[in-house]
């Protein structure tokens, strides 16, 4: 029984591949990411913007959403659902990574099973797979649930091209409200996801569709005007900044290189496919698919770069890097692929090669747990100082810290806390790592109060059946 009605029209381009062999494998693959998610839970849910979160959730006891992204609140139902039931700090931890996994999923399943697009199924598992490497561990953005709704909305237009029933409308309004607002970038996938299913698909050019990518355009400008957050305004602060100050010699923008460097070492696949795409292309002889493919990849890039010229940390940047997969994975699969599964040659070696570039990305993704390994290990590290020094909160100059091993600061202390947390609540600690402390001279007097980057929190504001660290004052460590 189909969960989207109702009698569909038939599809004008099949989005399917004929050998089931490669839904199976799709689900087996979430399974291996759920088994990873499991396992890594700690390096997933204690890191940077998820050890906040998480960090939030438990004392304010309320879902967190930032920036009007309320996408973020659908992966912590799980863990919210527990926090009432005053499950343990690693329960928590362990259903916030895994919630992510399951939602993804969940997208999955929706697009092959019910609205019959193989396609869209695996340009999702391609997302997550294709350069992901630090990504997998940094899980909390709003970006890739959104993406994740943009495919799935993608997924019901192709299932029902003429879009007249009563329902569709309806439905993709709160969709796509919820794409939109997840991020601004999101309205460039929304375009060029408009643009390839019309020249794919037929049955799309009519008028519903173009008042399809007016709905969205709406959306993106009224998110735009309204609904533009400090963050979001910070950053097309820094934007319009960077732009003056490369313009117009965009080249020499040292993330380019960077970029460029990255590739060779790590996101391998990415010029792979867009090399394989566009020989094909040029084969075919459809030179505007080569356009839509490079524009897209291409601008996109310069846009991030503008924003992040020397894109010093490689997880942070990811988060952006990668969503480019979806340039080259549409085309690979609504293309090529059936044009492969259909060749006698190339027929039987397709799923020889699903299995192998997908074993050696899980392999690669789980290896790299080393990475976030190494920050906790000097995090903990740092705090059994305590055992000598006689207390649970340490102040460290940032001067004296590697960031080769702890990438970035500001989360250190949620971290540190989660860490130490896990044995039990009186065994809390804490980190903090600032340039200077003076902000906080007279709380350091004081013996009440945990300190993050951010904010002084009285310990009556901690909840005690997860952080209870006690009175105490800081150290400083040098």
């Amino acid at each position: 029984m189909e969960i989207f009605n109702l009698n569909p029209q038939p599809m004008q381009n099949e989005a399917r591949f004929e050998n089931p062999f490669f839904r199976q494998l799709g689900y087996a693959i979430w399974g291996v990411m759920l088994v990873l998610a499991l396992v890594f839970y700690k390096e997933r849910a204690f890191f940077m913007d998820a050890g906040f979160q998480l960090f939030n959730l438990i004392n304010e006891e309320t879902i967190q959403v930032y920036h009007y992204r309320f996408i973020t609140g659908v992966p912590q139902l799980l863990p919210f659902v527990l926090l009432k039931m005053s499950a343990p700090l690693w329960l928590l931890a362990m259903s916030f990574s895994a919630a992510y996994i399951l939602f993804y999923a969940a997208v999955y399943h929706l697009l092959v099973r019910q609205l019959k697009n193989d396609y869209l199924g695996w340009a999702l598992i391609f997302l997550f797979t294709l350069i992901s490497l630090d990504t997998f561990y940094h899980i909390q953005s709003e970006f890739y649930l959104g993406l994740s709704l943009l495919l799935l909305v993608f997924g019901l237009v192709w299932r029902y091209p003429a879009m007249r029933e009563k329902w569709m409308f309806p439905l993709l309004l709160p969709l796509l409200v919820t794409v939109g607002f997840s991020h601004k970038l999101s309205l460039i996938y929304f375009l060029f996801f408009w643009i390839f299913s019309g020249l794919k698909n037929g049955a799309l050019r009519h008028k519903r569709y173009a008042a399809f990518l007016l709905l969205m355009l709406a959306i993106a400008a009224v998110k735009s005007i309204w609904f533009t957050g400090w963050y979001e305004a910070a950053k097309q602060v820094d934007f319009k900044n960077n732009w003056a100050e490369y313009f117009p010699g965009f080249h020499t923008i040292p993330a380019n290189t960077v970029f460029l460097e990255r590739s060779l070492h790590h996101y391998y696949m990415l010029p792979l496919m867009l090399a394989i795409v566009t020989v094909f292309y040029f084969y075919k002889k459809q030179w505007l698919k080569i356009f839509l493919v490079w524009g897209f990849s291409g601008g996109y890039l310069l846009l991030y770069n503008i924003s992040d010229p020397h894109a010093p940390y490689r997880f942070y940047s990811e988060v952006t890097y990668l969503p480019l997969s979806l340039f080259v994975a549409l085309p690979f699969l609504f293309d090529l692929v059936p044009e492969w599964q259909h060749s006698v040659r190339w027929k039987k070696w397709l799923p020889l090669a699903f299995v192998g570039v997908m074993a050696l990305r899980l392999i690669t993704i789980g290896w790299n747990h080393q990475t976030f390994d190494r920050q906790f290990s000097w995090i903990e590290n740092q705090m059994k100082k305590g055992r000598t020094i006689g207390t649970n909160r340490f102040l460290l100059p940032s001067r004296f810290v590697p960031m080769d091993t702890v990438l970035m600061t500001w989360g250190v202390p949620f971290t540190a806390m989660h860490l130490s947390a896990l044995e039990h609540p009186d065994s809390a600690k804490t980190l903090l790592i600032l340039p200077s402390f003076e902000r906080y001279e007279k709380e350091m007097k004081g013996n009440r109060y945990f300190l993050s980057p951010f904010k002084a929190m009285d310990l009556e504001e901690l909840n005690q059946r997860y952080y209870n660290p006690g009175p105490g004052e800081y150290f400083l460590l040098k």
